[in-house]
């Protein structure tokens, strides 16, 4: 439920969620990819400043900021990388739960299963098809976006009927 806001202003901040989602869902290749760049450039930032200004890291630390500035210049150059290391990340977090529960035979925990079933799908998805994967995930945030405009529009009109 939203706060108390009158009518007018829920007709509005439905029309802004509807439009922003019907933007997602049309230029899903352009807004994936701005965000990811911009998304690359702030991790190089933070990992510079952090190398910079902290003397007290380890050099496993060191090299872990090398790394990330390393793979964020990737994703700045070619972003449909980063979903190729969030498809490897996430398969190394969801198979071995999926794998252990079929081992000790401990079908009880169904939504374990269902996510882990699912995380396994999408990683793949994301490793095989990686552009494809990066336009559905915004599509997919379009499509939230249209969906909570709608809602709130249906929210506007009902208060309308009561105030």
């Amino acid at each position: 439920m939203l706060p108390n806001f009158k009518p007018k202003t829920l007709t509005i901040i439905s029309l802004l969620f509807t439009l922003m989602g019907a933007i997602f869902i049309l230029s899903s290749q352009y807004i994936g990819r701005g965000a990811i760049r911009l998304a690359m450039i702030i991790l190089i930032i933070f990992c510079s400043i952090n190398l910079k200004t902290s003397y007290y890291l380890s050099l496993k630390e060191k090299i872990t900021h090398l790394i990330a500035i390393i793979s964020a210049l990737i994703g700045l150059y070619k972003p449909e990388f980063t979903m190729i290391i969030l498809g490897i990340f996430l398969l190394y977090m969801t198979l071995p739960l999926y794998v252990k529960a079929i081992k000790n035979r401990d079908y009880s925990d169904f939504i374990t299963l269902i996510i882990s079933g699912i995380g396994i799908l999408f990683a793949l998805f994301c490793i095989l098809n990686s552009k494809a994967a990066l336009k559905t995930v915004i599509i997919i945030i379009g499509i939230i976006f249209t969906i909570a405009g709608s809602l709130t529009f249906y929210q506007g009109l009902t208060r309308k009927e009561t105030t």
